[in-house]
């Protein structure tokens, strides 16, 4: 090495190129105008020649080792050296390497602003990997959250898993760094190599994967995001009717994990899905742990680790040509427990809240941090841009909002207040729901797996939470173990049940029907009503038809159903809940709903009005195994007729609708005039009559 090159470099700088210590590597490896010319450096760690090709230079240079590390220079008096790269001479193989340093992905100015103030709602353009051009070059741009650390690098089979090759820049004071790496390939697996300043290294994934292994070390993805040609946009144009409180609603649900096979076709699943909801009739499709892998963990909620590219895309547009709106299930509550995920990312508590313990192998989100609660609503941005869906279910709402979930008493943290309520969770939700409604005011959040949480259906003005609908996780529980017992065993649970349907006034709230319970197909349904199959059968229309009756909307599992009679129940049931506005029109509103008779425990029935601004129906349930001659109060002089009854012969009961009217008459033993009707409730049966 001549003596103006040696004096050109800047030594200290160098070691700690050398030694991976740097966090600043463009300002000293790549292409720099000095005194008299150009320097150009780089490290190729094992490297015995480097030779620099450039149509600018007469002919290829070999450059100067600097450092037998791997560290070469070369200084030329040619100002304008343009486009160049490398080849890279080892010890049993020559590669071709091109320049890394030579472009660095910045953010600007509004970008960091939005990033600091938690409000950078597409930060997914921007962090990750993304494949992109610069300088006339392909690859792929990096960009990670690490603040207080040394130096992070990208790592993967295309640099041989070593962090001294592609050490990334640090791009801000707060800890966000970024590095161009040429040449790299779809589906190319990477990490990024964490350095602390205690010299302690470790791998991490990307918190935005895009795609993730299945198998092995787990380990990110890139993935090219190919141009798809939608085809739904008139009905991204407004015919979604969702959102719309004085409409039905009525969800199909279902897990990709039972369509997603080995060999897979997504236009047979496509298919397939869109046939079962027009067969029965559903609002939408729900489509549950779209971001869980196959071993059921989440290892990023941003990867669909079960589908291949582009096939959600597909399944959406497919359905929405079909006019079917498509809702997901997301759980930002808390992320997988594994060393290499964002568990202690930087060497201390980034995502994690300060009470780390696990709950089911997976820690709690910090939702103090704005970099979390950014990162968090930015998930739900990205598969409403990306993928045009219709609506988000958020699991773990109560883990959310409170410090004390799944803790003992006594065994949890308190907020400032000295209560259990999560502010930060608190803030989170309130954030997500206003600035969603706001940028997307079709789309729909619905709160999952609530039962210790109030107000999360009330306005947030009205000090509430914002979600248009809550799952009501409570009622199938005492429902289904109701209709499980005979007539003697009911008996001390009438008032449970009467609760359930008060219950459903407390938020506006979807009824789900979960597959545990509901079953996957209809021996399992059946089977877990008695042995008596005749009367399981019984036992399971009148429960449906009264989970259709009661206030609140529907979901149900998609579920495989070969007996005829039952298929005609469901599609019966949910054409009756679309087709009768007092079932849906107000909602958990009171003025849609009116007891006439809560009171009658010993005969096993009860009564109730449900009302619409232009329809009133009378709903009388007896869950006895007699018949019951029954006595309705009206208003005045009415008239009804029978329109629906959970045992009908096209159901596999026994009985047909009744075709003459009930006319109410006046009871004669009253001092002041009063009117009832006379009702013969059948055994086990629901009887559902409309005011004429």
């Amino acid at each position: 090495m001549d003596n103006k090159l040696y004096k050109m470099m800047n030594w200290p700088e160098i070691e700690g190129i050398v030694f991976s210590e740097c966090d600043h590597p463009h300002e000293i490896l790549g292409k720099h105008t000095v005194a008299g010319g150009t320097l150009i450096q780089c490290f190729f760690p094992g490297a015995s020649k480097v030779k620099l090709v450039s149509s600018s230079l007469k002919h290829d240079e070999y450059m100067n080792m600097a450092d037998e590390e791997g560290f070469f220079a070369f200084w030329s008096s040619e100002k304008n050296i343009e486009s160049y790269h490398y080849i890279v001479t080892y010890e049993q193989e020559e590669i071709i390497a091109e320049e890394c340093y030579s472009y660095l992905p910045r953010l600007d100015k509004a970008n960091l602003d939005k990033f600091i103030s938690g409000t950078f709602y597409d930060i997914y353009d921007f962090f990750g990997a993304h494949f992109c051009s610069a300088k006339e070059k392909n690859g792929v741009s990096f960009m990670v959250y690490a603040p207080n650390v040394l130096r992070v690098s990208v790592v993967g089979d295309f640099n041989g898993w070593d962090g001294r090759v592609h050490q990334m820049s640090k791009i801000s004071d707060d800890g966000i760094y970024s590095i161009f790496i040429p040449g790299l390939r779809d589906k190319d697996i990477y990490k990024y190599e964490i350095k602390l300043k205690d010299g302690t290294t470790f791998l991490k994934r990307d918190p935005f994967s895009f795609a993730v292994e299945n198998f092995g070390e787990h380990a990110s993805q890139i993935r090219f995001d190919s141009f798809f040609s939608w085809s739904d946009s008139k009905f991204m144009a407004g015919t979604r009717t969702l959102n719309k409180k004085d409409m039905p609603l009525c969800l199909g649900d279902c897990s990709l994990s039972n369509y997603v096979k080995e060999d897979y076709s997504i236009n047979d699943i496509s298919k397939e899905l869109a046939e079962y909801i027009k067969k029965y009739h559903y609002s939408a499709l729900v489509i549950d742990n779209v971001s869980k892998n196959v071993s059921g963990n989440v290892l990023s909620p941003y990867a669909l680790c079960e589908l291949k590219d582009n096939d959600l895309k597909y399944l959406v547009n497919s359905l929405h040509d079909n006019n079917i709106p498509v809702i997901i299930t997301l759980d930002l509550s808390s992320f997988y427990n594994d060393s290499q995920g964002l568990k202690c990312f930087n060497g201390q508590k980034l995502f994690e809240d300060n009470d780390d313990r696990p709950i089911e192998n997976t820690i709690n989100f910090n939702f103090n941090n704005a970099f979390v609660r950014n990162y968090c609503i930015s998930v739900l941005f990205y598969f409403s841009n990306r993928y045009h869906i219709d609506g988000f279910v958020l699991r773990g709402t109560d883990r959310i909002l409170y410090l004390n979930y799944n803790r003992a008493p006594g065994d949890h943290s308190l907020n400032m207040y000295g209560t259990s309520e999560n502010l930060g969770g608190e803030e989170f939700i309130k954030h997500l729901n206003s600035i969603i409604h706001k940028k997307y005011p079709q789309i729909l959040t619905i709160a999952g797996d609530s039962l210790m949480s109030n107000c999360l259906t009330e306005a947030l003005d009205n000090n509430g939470f914002g979600f248009d609908y809550k799952y009501d996780n409570y009622f199938h529980k005492k429902l289904f173990d109701y209709f499980k017992k005979c007539e003697k065993e009911r008996l001390p649970e009438y008032s449970d049940l009467i609760n359930l349907v008060l219950n459903a006034f407390l938020e506006d709230c979807i009824l789900i029907m979960p597959r545990t319970e509901y079953g996957i197909n209809e021996d399992s349904i059946i089977e877990a009503y008695g042995e008596d199959r005749q009367n399981s059968y019984k036992n399971f229309r009148t429960l449906l038809t009264l989970f259709y009756c009661i206030p609140g909307r529907k979901c149900l599992p998609f579920t495989k159903i070969k007996n005829e009679d039952i298929s005609n129940l469901l599609i019966a049931l949910n054409d009756f809940y679309c087709y009768n506005s007092a079932l849906y029109e107000f909602g958990n509103d009171s003025q849609g709903f009116m007891w006439e008779n809560n009171l009658d425990e010993e005969r096993l029935a009860f009564s109730f009005y449900r009302i619409s601004s232009d329809m009133k129906l009378l709903i009388i349930c007896n869950f006895s195994d007699k018949s019951r001659e029954l006595e309705i109060k009206t208003k005045g002089q009415e008239k009804y007729l029978e329109i629906f009854n959970s045992n009908l012969v096209d159901f596999g009961g026994d009985l047909s609708l009744k075709e003459e009217y009930l006319q109410s008459v006046i009871e004669k033993e009253c001092k002041k005039e009063s009117f009832s009707l006379a009702v013969k409730a059948m055994p086990n049966t629901i009887h559902v009559y409309k005011k004429q």
